[in-house]
């Protein structure tokens, strides 16, 4: 039987490893494997709060959604529960990569380097999403084994923006600034400075997420696509305004059920 003490050994041990942190982004829109019987939730707090989306009465087959679509918002409905799990699921697996790419495998240096910084990555993208969601959630930075001290106490604001945006800041520096085809759409180190200069626009620190993006653009690697319906459009997926993409379909895919 497979443990966290015998797995971490090869490159391909890693990559299996953040890809099951990429996977719980899936799970967003999903069905995953929690026990509380969610149905792609994330939709309803993402898009149905906003004047985008229309919660028909005579299509939405449950009272949270029609509810949502009056900002009538409970902290016990079920789409928070569902992404709150999520959300920590995927910071575990990060923070498991990160530690065990630091003791004693077969990765090379450069590899190291790499796994970590994607894992850095993904775990400020867990943070960043809880703390817009839920403003003081708790900061999860390394793997919990005891048992009886297992609890995390809500964080503040400044220690939030503080370890999220180092993450960011960490992942620019190891990520590759693009992958080969066989890799499309995981993080890179622009994905990286794109989102610290979001995380500085929720922070309001003004001057530092102008930086972020200026050297973004000035990097050449994104651009407006010729038509502006063409970011929306799921036959021109990954196009050159793609800065990070959750990515659906193929034969490994999660259980989206909207897809």
């Amino acid at each position: 039987r497979v443990t966290t003490e015998t797995y971490y050994k090869t490159a391909s041990d890693f990559d299996g490893a953040i890809f099951a942190a990429y996977s719980s982004i899936q799970d967003f829109w999903g069905t995953s494997t929690e026990t509380i019987g969610e149905l792609g939730e994330f939709w309803k707090i993402s898009l149905v709060v906003t004047d985008d989306v229309y919660g028909d009465p005579l299509r939405a087959w449950d009272g949270v959604t029609l509810d949502m679509d009056k900002l009538i918002i409970r902290s016990s409905d079920k789409p928070f529960a569902a992404l709150y799990t999520q959300v920590y699921e995927g910071t575990l697996r990060a923070n498991l990569v990160i530690e065990n790419a630091d003791k004693e495998n077969d990765l090379t240096a450069e590899e190291k380097t790499k796994f970590i910084a994607e894992a850095k990555f993904l775990r400020a993208f867990f943070h960043f999403l809880a703390m817009q969601v839920w403003g003081t959630p708790p900061l999860a930075l390394e793997v919990k084994k005891d048992l009886n001290n297992l609890a995390l106490p809500n964080a503040s604001k400044d220690e939030l923006f503080a370890a999220i945006l180092k993450d960011f800041q960490d992942a620019y520096a190891g990520l590759p600034a693009k992958w080969d085809d066989a890799n499309l759409g995981r993080a890179t180190k622009w994905a990286a400075k794109a989102f610290e200069g979001k995380v500085n626009v929720w922070k309001e620190d003004w001057a530092a997420a102008i930086t972020a993006f200026e050297a973004v653009r000035s990097a050449n690697v994104y651009s407006l696509t010729a038509d502006y319906l063409d970011a929306f459009d799921f036959q021109k997926e990954n196009n050159t305004e793609s800065i990070f993409e959750i990515q659906f379909g193929g034969p490994f895919s999660d259980d989206n059920l909207w897809v």
